[in-house]
This record gives structure tokens, sequence and C-alpha cells, in this order.
């Protein structure tokens, strides 16, 4: 006949392992939410340099277009819900016939440009 409470060692987990077990799974709860929102930063960032480029490299196309060569420009313009500031500087290129213009595209309140594109148009 067996007794009820028995000597035998109890089948499953005592309190300070599950505790231990939760405190472990905690630490990689934080450790992946952690990695989550760097990644959502970083996309930020490359959503924001992206469309700056595109925003200088029309501007590119318009000096391409444009007959008139300006010394320097600046404006504003609104891509994607935001608001960018350019500027186009104009200095003497090394080839013949071309002027090198830089453009730096700024967002809205930074003091950093984030794109800066260099590029080489005829002077016709």
């Amino acid at each position: 006949m067996s007794r009820p409470f028995s000597n035998k060692i109890a089948n499953g987990f005592t309190l300070l392992e599950v505790l231990i077990a939760l405190v472990i799974l905690a630490i990689l709860m934080v450790s992946a939410i952690k990695i989550t929102a760097d990644n959502i930063k970083n996309l930020w960032n490359l959503e924001n340099k992206t469309l700056a480029a595109v925003v200088a490299t029309n501007h590119v196309v318009q000096l391409r277009l444009d007959k008139d060569k300006p010394e320097k420009l600046d404006g504003w313009d609104e891509m994607a819900g935001r608001r960018w500031y350019w500027q186009i500087n104009r200095s003497f290129s090394n080839i013949k016939d071309l002027w090198m213009y830089r453009i730096d595209v700024f967002l809205e309140g930074d003091k950093e440009p984030l794109v800066s594109l260099l590029s080489d148009i005829n002077k016709i």
C-alpha cells in the first residue's frame, strides 16, 4: 500500500527554478526590444538620407535642364511629409566648359547636411 506523502522527489520545478527562468526570459526580452528600437532608429536615418539624396538629385537635373546657371541658390522642398532646405553653390571645375556644383540638403531643424552631392554641369 502506498502512502499519500512519500519521501520521493516530486516531479516539477521549484519556485527558485521558475524565478531564474523568468529572469533569463526578461533579460532576453529587454535585449530584443533594444535591438528593435535601434533598428527603427537606423531605418529612420536611412529613410531621411535617401529622401535627401532624391531632393539633391532633383536639383541636379533641374540645373542641367535650365539655361541659367546661378552661382548660389537655396530654397525649401516638401517631400514625404518633411521639409527639406537645400543650398546650391557653384565653383570651378578642372574640366573645361563645366561648372562644379555642390548641393547640400538639410532636414528642417538640422545644422549639418544629410547629403552633399557634387556634380559637374555643362556651362552652356
